[in-house]
C-alpha cells in the first residue's frame, strides 16, 4: 500500500531482501563478466584440442563403360552423344571400344551366358583378312550396340492433307544388343541389325560397339 502522507509513517526506502537500483545494476554486470570469461575460458580448452582426422570423401559411384556415338533425334536428326553402359565384366580392365567395321563385317556371333547367367551376344569367331579383323574386333568380346538401318515412309504434311501415301526414306540409328534389356530383344533381332547396315543408301560403316574383357596372360 502506499503509506505516503499518512501522519505518523514513513515509508521505507527498500524493502527487507531487496537491492536498490545501483546494486541490481552492479550484480548483472558482474554476472555478465563471468559468463564472457566462461566462454572464453571454453574457446580457448577447444582450440588447445587436436583437429580430429577429417572423415575421407565416400568412392564415387562408377558411372560405367562409355562412348560417344551418332544418336538419332526425335526428328531423324544425328547427334553425336556419350553413351553409357552398365559393364556385363565384374573384373578389373574391362574396356568399352567402338570400331567402324566395313560391311560385310566377316564376324560370327555366338549366344552365350555372362559371368551372371544373363544372356549376352559375344563375338565367336573372326574371318581372316575380314573387315572386322581389319577394324580390329576380337573373338570373346561382347556386342553391346550397333548401327542398324530401316526404312520408314515418310509423309510430308501437304502430302498429309492430300490423303497421300508419303514416300520410303532410309534411317540409321543406334541398336541396343543386351538381350535382358528393354525394349526386349532376341539374338535373331541382333543379328538382323547388324546385317541391315549393308542397306544404307551412303554406304556407311558399321559402328560395333563391343565391351572386351581383361585378356588373360599368356
Amino acid at each position: 500500500s502506499n503509506l505516503v502522507g499518512v501522519p505518523g509513517i514513513r515509508p521505507r526506502d527498500t524493502a527487507p531482501g531487496l537491492c536498490r537500483p545501483a546494486q541490481a545494476s552492479m550484480f548483472a554486470e558482474a554476472a555478465r563478466l563471468r559468463r564472457e570469461i566462461a566462454d572464453a575460458e571454453a574457446e580457448a580448452a577447444a582450440a588447445s584440442m587436436p583437429d580430429e582426422p577429417a572423415e575421407p570423401p565416400a568412392p564415387r559411384a562408377p558411372e560405367g563403360l562409355s562412348v560417344v556415338l551418332p544418336i538419332a533425334r526425335p526428328d531423324w536428326s544425328v547427334e553425336p552423344t556419350e553413351c553409357f553402359f552398365a559393364p556385363r565384366t565384374k573384373r578389373a580392365g574391362v574396356e568399352l571400344k567402338a570400331f567402324d567395321v566395313a560391311v560385310p563385317c566377316g564376324v560370327i556371333l555366338e549366344e552365350r551366358d555372362d559371368e551372371s547367367g544373363a544372356p549376352i551376344v559375344v563375338v565367336g569367331a573372326v574371318g581372316d583378312q575380314s573387315n572386322a579383323a581389319a577394324a580390329g574386333v576380337l573373338p570373346g568380346d561382347i556386342l553391346r550396340a550397333t548401327t542398324a538401318v530401316k526404312q520408314q515412309m515418310e509423309l510430308p504434311t501437304w502430302q498429309i492433307l492430300a490423303g497421300g501415301i508419303g514416300r520410303p526414306k532410309t534411317f540409321r540409328f543406334v541398336f541396343g544388343c543386351d538381350l535382358d534389356g528393354q525394349p526386349q530383344r532376341t539374338f535373331e533381332d541382333v543379328l538382323g541389325a547388324v546385317g541391315s547396315n549393308r542397306l544404307d543408301p551412303e554406304g556407311r560403316p558399321a559402328v560395333l560397339v563391343v565391351e572386351r574383357p581383361p585378356r588373360k596372360a599368356q
